[in-house]
C-alpha cells in the first residue's frame, strides 16, 4: 500500500479546516487522521452506479473539473479499461475516470483501488493515494489492493483517478471497503513506560498502520543517540502495537527519548514522531528509599464514567507527581486493547504515563473476550509473561496474576475453557521459587505484592482465586513467622474496600463490609483492597496512594469525591500507626 498520507493529511486539515471556518478555534482534534481508528470515525460514501472515461493525456484542471467522456458502471467493482478504447491499449495508455459521489457529512471517508498497474486518486482536488511510483504491487485487482483515505463534504463530491496502463491488461477496480488502518507513520496512541526495574524501563506505543518503529535514546546531557528497533531476531517489524525493553541503563540517571518510525514508501527514510518530540524518565535506582506510587483497580464502568471516575480519582491523590502508577486488574468488563489504548492508558499519559512508568495487572476480566489472548503480547514483561518481579528503590514488588475466579470445568461460563489452570498455576509456583530466593528480593529493605486479589481477609463468592492464592504464597508469606516477610499486599477484585489488622480476624472498613472467606489471625501483613463497582453506594471505586519514606511507608486511600478517607503509616518493623481511622469490624 504505497499512498501520500502526508500530502493527504496536511491537504485534508486545510480541506476540512476551510470547510469548517466557523468552528471555535482549538476544537479540531478530529481532522488528525492518527485519530481515526474504527469505521464509525469515518463519513460513509455512496458512489455513483455511473463513471465517465476519458481517454488520453490529463490536461491542467483533471483534478478539479469534471469531464464527460464514455459512460460506464463497475459491474463486481472490477473492469477492464480496454473494453471502453474497443481494442488492446498500449503500455503506458493514460485516461482520467471521474465519480460524482455522495457522502452523509463533513470529513474523512475510506475507499480502495486496485489498478493495472498505476494511479493516482484526488478528491475534491486533494491528491489522496498513488502507485505512480511502485505500480498496484499485486495481480490481483481488487479495491483491497490500495485503502486510501479522503477527504469529503456532506452532500455531492468529485472524485478524479489517473490511471495508466500495464503491460498485461488494464483492469481498473474501486470501491468501499471494510475499514483499514493505514501505513501512515504517525502515533495513534502512547507512548507510555512500562515493566520498570533498576537500570530497566519498557516502552510501548501505537501507530497508525504497520510502520517499522523504535526508539532514539541518550542519557540526558550525553551528545549521541542510541537506537533500540521494535524488532525479533534482527528484523524490524512492521506492525501497529510496538514495545521497545530497555536494558543495561545507568540507574538513577535521566534519560530522554524519542520515538523513530520507518516511512513505508521509503523505508531508508526515518521519520520522528510528533516532530521529533522529546520525552523524559528516571531509571530506578535500588538505592533509593523515597518514592510513591499510585494505586487502583476495577475500573468496570461504560467508557466516560470510567474516564470520569479515573481522572477523580487521580486528582484525589495527587497522582501526577507519582514515580509510577499501577493498574491493578480489571479495567474492564474484558479485555479490549483498543479501550485501553484510547481511554485508561490515554489518560494515564496525560498524567505523566510518558514518563513516569504504568505496572498493569492482570485480573480475571482480562482473561475474557475475543482479544484475551492478546493480553500478553501488548503486556507481557521481558519474560513475556504476567507476573514478575522489580525494584524501585530500596523496595521489591512482587507482581502476581491471579487468573481467573472459577476452574476451568466451571458450568456456565464459556470463557474459562481456554484455561488450563494446573500449567498456569504451576508455572506460577515455580516462578515464585526463583523468585522469592532471588537476590533482588531478599536484598530488598521492603516487600510488597500488587496482585489482582488477595489469599484473605475478602469475601469471593467463587473462592477460587483465593485458594489458589493461598496454595501459592502462604507456604512464604503465611502463619507467625512467615520465611519471607511483607510489608504490604495492595489488591482489587471484591469491590468493597478493606484493610487487613495483620494477626486478628478484624477488618478496617466502611459500615457493614462483607465476612472474608478467611480471617487474618495466621497472617502478619496488612491486606488493602480498592473499592469496585457495586461495593458501595457511596464509593463505586477508590485508589491508594503509597508514599515510600525512610522505615515507613504512608498509604493514603482515596474516593472520588476527594475525600482522603483512611491513611496509616507502616513502619519497617511492621508497626502500624492509623492516622486516618475506619471503624474496625471484628468477624
Amino acid at each position: 500500500m504505497k499512498i501520500k498520507y502526508f500530502s493527504l493529511f496536511f491537504c485534508i486539515v486545510f480541506f476540512l479546516a476551510a470547510a469548517n471556518a466557523a468552528e471555535p478555534e482549538g476544537n479540531k482534534s478530529w481532522l488528525d487522521i492518527s485519530k481515526i481508528t474504527r469505521s464509525s470515525d469515518l463519513a460513509t460514501v455512496t458512489l455513483n452506479q455511473e463513471w465517465q472515461f476519458v481517454a488520453g493525456k490529463s490536461e491542467t484542471s483533471w483534478k478539479t473539473t469534471f469531464r464527460r467522456g464514455i459512460p460506464f458502471s463497475l459491474k463486481g467493482t472490477l473492469i477492464n479499461l480496454d473494453t471502453l478504447c474497443g481494442k488492446k491499449s498500449p503500455v503506458g495508455t493514460e485516461a482520467v475516470l471521474y465519480n460524482r459521489f455522495r457522502a452523509d457529512r463533513d470529513g474523512i471517508a475510506q475507499l480502495g483501488i486496485g489498478c493495472d498497474w498505476w494511479f493516482e486518486a484526488y478528491s475534491n482536488g486533494i491528491l489522496c493515494a498513488s502507485t505512480m511510483e511502485s505500480g498496484n504491487e499485486t495481480n490481483h485487482f481488487a479495491p483491497s489492493n490500495n485503502p486510501f483515505f479522503l477527504p469529503v463534504k456532506k452532500g455531492e463530491n468529485l472524485l478524479a483517478i489517473r490511471v495508466r496502463r500495464g503491460s498485461d491488461s488494464w483492469q481498473f477496480s474501486c470501491g468501499n471497503i471494510p475499514f483499514v488502518i493505514p501505513e501512515l507513520p504517525q502515533l495513534c496512541y502512547g507512548p507510555w513506560l512500562g515493566t520498570p526495574d533498576a537500570g530497566k524501563m519498557s516502552i510501548r506505543f501505537v501507530t497508525c498502520g504497520k510502520i517499522g518503529s523504535g526508539i532514539k535514546f541518550r542519557k540526558r546531557g550525553d551528545k549521541n543517540w542510541q537506537t533500540s528497533w521494535d524488532h525479533l531476531h534482527g528484523q524490524i517489524l512492521r506492525r501497529t502495537f510496538h514495545r521497545v525493553h530497555l536494558s543495561g541503563l545507568e540507574k538513577g540517571a535521566e534519560y530522554e527519548y524519542r520515538i523513530v518510525m520507518l516511512d513505508p514508501e521509503k523505508p531508508e527514510k526515518q521519520i520522528y514522531a510528533k516532530n521529533g518530540k522529546i520525552y523524559t524518565f528516571r531509571v530506578p535506582d535500588e538505592r533509593q528509599n523515597e518514592f510513591s506510587f499510585f494505586f487502583t483497580a476495577d475500573l468496570q464502568f461504560p467508557f466516560q464514567r470510567q474516564k470520569q471516575l479515573l481522572n477523580l480519582l487521580l486528582k484525589a491523590a495527587n497522582a501526577s507527581d507519582c514515580d509510577f502508577y499501577v493498574l491493578g486488574g480489571d479495567i474492564g468488563n474484558t479485555f479490549s486493547s483498543e479501550d485501553l489504548f484510547r481511554g485508561v492508558l490515554t489518560q494515564l499519559s496525560q498524567f505523566g504515563g510518558e514518563k513516569q512508568p504504568i505496572v498493569m495487572l492482570r485480573g480475571n476480566h482480562e482473561l475474557r473476550g475475543k482479544e484475551a489472548d492478546r493480553y500478553l503480547y501488548y503486556f507481557g514483561n521481558e519474560e513475556g509473561v504476567s507476573y514478575g518481579i522489580f525494584r524501585f528503590g530500596d523496595t521489591a514488588f512482587l507482581i502476581l496474576d491471579c487468573w481467573e475466579d472459577k476452574p476451568a470445568e466451571s458450568r456456565g461460563a464459556h470463557y474459562v475453557r481456554y484455561n488450563l489452570d494446573s500449567l498456569f498455576l504451576n508455572e506460577t509456583k515455580e516462578f515464585l521459587k526463583k523468585a522469592l530466593a532471588s537476590e533482588k528480593w531478599t536484598s530488598a529493605t521492603r516487600r510488597i505484592v500488587l496482585a489482582h486479589g488477595a489469599p484473605y481477609s475478602t469475601f469471593d463468592g467463587c473462592m477460587w482465586m483465593p485458594f489458589n492464592l493461598q496454595k501459592l504464597t502462604d507456604p512464604y508469606f503465611g502463619g507467625r513467622n512467615p520465611k519471607s516477610r511483607l510489608n504490604l499486599w495492595l489488591a482489587g477484585h471484591a469491590h468493597r474496600y478493606t484493610r487487613s489488622i495483620p494477626g486478628t480476624n478484624t477488618l478496617a472498613a466502611p459500615p457493614n463490609p462483607r465476612k472474608p472467606h478467611k480471617g487474618g489471625k495466621d497472617y502478619i501483613y496488612p491486606v488493602l483492597t480498592v473499592a469496585g463497582p457495586g461495593g458501595h453506594s457511596t464509593m463505586p471505586v477508590s485508589a491508594f496512594r503509597v508514599d515510600a519514606r525512610a522505615g515507613k511507608l504512608i498509604v493514603s486511600a482515596f474516593s472520588p469525591d476527594g475525600t482522603c478517607f483512611e491513611k496509616i503509616e507502616i513502619s519497617n518493623d511492621g508497626n502500624i500507626k492509623e492516622i486516618i481511622s475506619l471503624p474496625h469490624h471484628n468477624f
